[in-house]
């Protein structure tokens, strides 16, 4: 009994337990004028997911600063964004519906930016801060 307590509270603290999920919605104002990630700022941890969701403006492609990476990082955010041919892109949502998750790597601390491809003419930006 008392291993068993053990091996329950040792998985309750493990990494998987501590992981955290956060939507970031990529819209457009009513009039077309404003393009914009909600939140436009997100902290996260290594080990938590991010789901970017396309509500409106399609299509999207979310794409990380690469000034903002060495080539250790920058490989590790290019697998995470499960897109291997286009480095720091993530997959392309044509529509509204459309979504794509990624799993936060072992990045250090730090701000990286990331913007849409699709609507850099609108400064369409945010910021992922790694605790």
């Amino acid at each position: 009994m008392r291993i068993t307590l053990v091996l329950a509270l040792l998985l309750a603290a493990s990494p998987a337990a501590a992981q955290r999920a956060r939507i970031i919605r990529l819209t457009r104002s009513g009039d077309g004028t404003l393009y914009r990630f909600e939140p436009g700022r997100v902290t996260v941890r290594p080990g938590d997911v991010l789901e970017f969701r396309a509500e409106g403006g399609a299509p999207y492609v979310v794409a990380f600063e690469p000034a903002d990476f060495d080539p250790r990082t920058r490989d590790l955010i290019t697998a995470a964004l499960s897109n291997p041919a286009r480095e720091l892109r993530g997959p392309v949502l044509p529509d509204s519906g459309s979504r794509f998750r990624m799993t936060v790597p072992a990045l250090p601390h730090g701000t990286y930016r990331f913007f849409s491809l699709t609507h850099m003419a609108y400064r369409m930006a945010g910021l992922l801060i790694v605790e």
